[in-house]
Formats: C-alpha cells, structure tokens, sequence
C-alpha cells in the first residue's frame, strides 16, 4: 500500500447515548485524493464493547443518500466484516479499495450488534454530520436512501468514526490544528467554520502535489492541562487534557509535519473558578500552563515534529445578554492571560514559530486602540469565539510557508478592519496579518458592499518602499551617466575642433571680410552667461 496520510480527524470527547441493533452514517469530507482509505473508530469513552456487523463506505449524494453503486465494504483484521471494539479503546481498520476525489463527501455506514455505547465528538451547530436509524432497524450500511433513518436522531455530532487516513494523496503531509472550541468552530453564527477550514481554502488554490493537509483536532471546552474532577468541562464535554491527548490525536497519526497548538484560555477560566465558582491555584496559573506547553512542545520534537504555539486570544465578559451564560473575565485572568502569551513571545518560547493572533484579533482597528479588547466584528456576542470573519482572519495571519509549501492566497477578509494610526498595537497586528500575505501581493485596501482586505499602514510597507527608492535611484543614475557622456562628447569635439584650426595650412588663410566693430562699453559687473 502506498504512505498514508491523515486527512480527516474528529477526536471523540463524550458519551452520547446508547443505541441497540441500529446503523449510523456519519459524513466525512476529506479535502485532498486518495487511491484508498484506511478508516479508525473510537469507543474511547464507553465502558463496554461496542461491534460492529457490517461497515461501508460510499460517496455521499446528499444528506445521508449514497450514490448507487459506490459503496465498498470495510474490512478488519485482515478481511473480517465485522469487528468489536473494547472498552475505551480503538480500531483501524484494513486499507479500504476506495478511490476519494479531493474534495469529496463521503459516507462511512456502522451497524452495531446488540447494545452499544456511543462515542461522539459533541461540536458544532451547523450542518448535518451523522445519521442514525431507531433501535432495533438493523443493518441498512448498504441502502443508499434515507429510507429507514430517523430524521429525529440526525445529528451535527460524529459518532464513531475519527480518524480518515488516505494513500497515494499527492498532498506533502499532514498538519494538526490542535486546540479547544476557538478551533473546533464553536459559535452561534459559524455553523461549525473554523480557521481549519481558511486554511485548507487557502491552500486549495496551490497545486495538489504542494498542498498539505490541515485536520481539525480541536475540541470544544478543552483545557491544555489536567484538572481535578468536576472543576473542568472533562465530563460534561470537554475531552481529555491536551497533553493527555496529545499523542492519541496528533503524534500518532501518519504523516503529520507538523502541528499548531492553541490551547490554555480554559485552563485560565477554570482555575479561576469558572465552574466552581472558587479559584484552585496552582491550576490555571501562568506557571501551570507554561509547563503544559513545555510539555507538549518537548513530546513533539521527540516524534521529529515541529510545533507552533499561537498567542491566547483576547476575550472579555459574558452575560445573559449576549445569548451566553455568564461568564466573568477578572483583571487577575487578564493578567494570566497577558503574562502567557508573554512567555510565549520571549526569547525563551519552546515553539518552533509563535503565531501572535492575539494581536490580529484585539480592539485596535477603525480608530480605536484597546489591546486587551476582543475587536467585535471578529467575534460572535459572547466576546470569546471568533465568528466566520475572525475565523478566516486568523486563517489569513498565518503563513502556509511555516508548514513547508509555498504561501498561498489569503481568503478575502468579511469586515472592514483598517489598523487605527498612531496605535503601537494597531502596527503590530498588520505585521502579523502581513505573515500570511503572498510575496508579490502588494498590501492593499480593497472596498465593496460584502468585504475590505486589511490594510496595512503606509508606514509599515517597507520592502516596496525600499523597491521604490531603489527604482527612482537607478533612473537618476542612468540620467546622470548620459548627461556626463553627452558633455564628455561636446568637450572632445570642441577640442578637435580647435586642433584644426591650429593645424590650417598657411598657404590658405583665411579670407578677408568686413571690418568689426569695436565692442560696446561695459556698464558694470552685470551677471556673465556661461
């Protein structure tokens, strides 16, 4: 079989429900081709077996309707139909005869046997992910209609299946966005959209042999280091830790080059007594988070991967007001926040590159210049996840260079967002978002009714300022050298000119003619011409 790659990834982190003698048809896209898959399903967070009967996969048509006569069945250890996962554990199953179209949808079917536990990954609103017959339907993984699935149990939550490896991709390796809801897509108006899905956009435009794979290893609530039970999401949504988890949804995957790490402003939240109401240092403190990206960075160079941290995002309160519970930003959370992300900046950062977006997506643009401030029009009303355009502004700040391809188009920004001058924060973030341009794409405003690029500051242009200078300073030169050239001619003809009239033959004077007339007067020491 050819070298797999990932290229799709849903990190199961919640019991949801149980199910009995049923099929379930969960919707995958995977973003490059492959000439075969190899497909893993988790009952991470059931403690009993789960067994499958039967699985398929097919091409999606749409909704849970597969193209007639694309289904292939899946196999497992080594040409079984059927498989039982243990408890808490999971299975990969056999390289799978299935051709995938970058860009395709395709549609992975499981008929469990008995009762069953499952295993989802819980985010995000948006578009139907997952289909599900009633109990006792039995086995449909080869009915290409909807015919038989209950509308009612669909589901925007993937059940089962979480990881989507393909061969023969001319993709160049995998990249792992690993963090918590900010990259999972959380947010009343994303839909599920996060800056994974930028950034695969992005990179979409360059050719498939000079593309990557950028998976979505986020996870909505999710803390970067371990809490005590009951002070976290952890049971009630929020997964394992990062650095539990690290190596199960990233270091292990085939193929990946590299992973971006945006993880630790729950770790602040709940040490400050999100849940509990109660702070409970040491968890949640600068320190305590500091180490956690030690640790996760040091596992990664381990495995030969880089790593590259991205600065905390700024956030603020939340109240029932803006559609979310509340939830009260301190000043002593701020500073945790501030001193993180300082670390993280400083000449003592583990991180193979830091991303700052804190800076791209704080309050410093169109006049205004609050640092600390989440700058609202990248942010849904709850002031602490980034809404489809900041989404795609992080996406833009980032530059594909870091994961060893060429730098690929940014995604045309949603708002208007024009750095505010005079504003040291305002400068810092166009140099940021500056990252992520192409070389030869000058920066730019670009207005119409629907979106405005970002524009850089004049003052911050300085390679095509630079250019232009050089430019004017080589025609000046140019000017300069025909100039003396022409005068060096004049010189030279002037003297030949002399040199024969000194060496005229005296046998041929010159002829007479009339008399001159004596010069006038001078009348004073009026100016001389040249």
């Amino acid at each position: 079989m050819a070298t797999l790659q990932t290229a799709w990834t849903s990190p199961t982190d919640l019991n949801y429900g149980n199910t009995y003698n049923s099929t379930t048809r969960d919707i995958a896209t995977v973003p490059v081709a492959g000439s075969s898959l190899r497909l893993t399903f988790s009952n991470l967070w059931s403690s009993t077996p789960t067994t499958f009967s039967a699985v398929t996969v097919g091409a999606q048509q749409s909704g849970p309707d597969v193209i007639p006569g694309t289904f292939v069945p899946v196999t497992f250890n080594h040409g079984s139909r059927s498989v039982t996962i243990a408890p808490y554990g999971r299975v990969v199953s056999d390289p799978v005869p299935f051709a995938v179209h970058a860009g395709e949808s395709i549609a992975v079917s499981m008929a469990t046997v008995g009762a069953a536990t499952v295993s989802a990954h819980t985010c995000c609103s948006g578009p139907i992910d997952s289909y599900a017959t009633s109990d006792g339907v039995g086995n449909l993984t080869l009915s290409p209609t909807a015919a038989g699935f209950n509308p009612l149990i669909s589901s925007t939550f993937m059940r089962w299946l979480s990881v989507i490896q393909v061969a023969g991709s001319p993709a160049q390796g995998t990249v792992v966005a690993f963090g918590d809801s900010i990259t999972d897509g959380f947010g009343y108006l994303n839909q599920g959209f996060s800056w994974v899905n930028a950034m695969q956009a992005r990179i979409a435009h360059l050719p498939p042999s000079e593309q990557v794979v950028v998976v979505n290893s986020g996870i909505a609530g999710d803390t970067l280091t371990v809490f005590p039970p009951h002070d976290s999401y952890a049971e009630g949504s929020g997964g394992l830790p990062g650095v539990t988890r690290l190596n199960m949804d990233a270091l292990s995957l085939p193929g990946v080059k590299s992973i971006v790490l945006l993880l630790g402003t729950n770790d602040i939240w709940f040490g400050a007594g999100g849940v509990t109401g109660h702070p409970i240092p040491p968890y949640g403190t600068a320190p305590s988070i500091e180490a956690g990206m030690r640790q996760v960075v040091n596992a990664a160079h381990a495995h030969h991967v880089k790593i590259f941290g991205v600065t905390l995002l700024p956030r603020s309160t939340s109240t029932a007001a803006d559609h979310d519970l509340p939830e009260n930003w301190t000043p002593a959370e701020q500073a945790t926040l501030t001193a993180v992300n300082t670390w993280m900046l400083s000449p003592h950062t583990p991180f193979d590159k830091v991303i700052n977006l804190n800076a791209v997506m704080s309050d410093v643009y169109n006049g205004d210049c609050r640092p600390t401030i989440p700058f609202a029009p990248y942010f849904n009303p709850d002031h602490l996840h980034p809404n489809v355009a900041g989404e795609t502004i992080m996406a833009d700040a980032i530059s594909t260079t870091l994961f060893g391809i060429a730098q690929a188009p940014q995604v045309a920004p949603l708002v208007t967002a024009t750095p505010t001058r005079d504003c040291p924060a305002a400068q810092l973030a166009a140099q940021v978002l500056a990252a992520g341009r192409q070389p030869a794409t000058p920066p730019t405003t670009t207005t119409t009714t629907i979106t405005t690029t970002t524009t850089m500051p004049a003052s911050t242009n300085y390679s095509s300022m630079a250019k232009r200078i050089l430019e004017v300073a080589l025609l000046v030169l140019v000017v300069l050298l025909v100039v003396a050239l022409w005068n060096a001619r004049r010189r030279a003809l002037r003297r030949r000119a002399a040199r024969r009239r000194t060496q005229r033959p005296r046998s041929h004077p010159r002829p007479p003619g009339p008399p001159r007339s004596p010069p006038p007067p001078r009348r004073g020491p009026g100016p001389r011409r040249p």
